[in-house]
């Protein structure tokens, strides 16, 4: 059975490799879809979606009006204004390396709350959107 949130946003820039070039700086409304499958519970639900949703906003909350760099990126800005950094474990912040890091930290949290046994049924679907027509999708489960 699987169950599923749409359309969570968050705002951000990034950089992505430019072949032959240097990369450059740019933003985007970032969409987010999630979804969970597994067995239903006691309580005939795979996951309360109000918890799913709230556990991916509290995510994204992190995400939001960030600068996303990847683990050895480097970024200096200068002015009367602030920024905070979101590092990602990879070497580039593609939407590709974003997903998978997303996906991981809302499996994570969704375990932490929902208790290691029923963690082991659970995998999580993440699809993040960079445009209406570009997206990366990853699948995420526990071992």
């Amino acid at each position: 059975m699987k169950v599923g949130v749409a359309n969570l946003v968050f705002e951000a820039i990034h950089y992505t490799p430019e072949p032959g070039s240097t990369p450059i700086l740019h933003g985007h409304t970032f969409r987010v879809d999630a979804e969970v499958e597994g067995t239903l519970d006691e309580h005939g639900m795979v996951v309360d979606f109000r918890l799913l949703r709230d556990t991916l906003q509290t995510i994204l909350s992190e995400w939001n009006m960030a600068v996303i760099l990847p683990a050895s990126g480097h970024f200096e800005a200068h002015g009367v204004f602030n920024y905070r950094v979101k590092r990602i474990p990879y070497n580039s912040a593609t939407t590709e390396h974003i997903a998978l890091t997303l996906a991981r930290e809302l499996h994570e949290a969704l375990c932490r709350r929902l208790g290691a046994e029923r963690c082991r049924e659970l995998k999580v679907r993440l699809r993040v959107w960079e445009s209406v027509d570009r997206y990366a999708e990853v699948e995420i489960e526990t071992k």
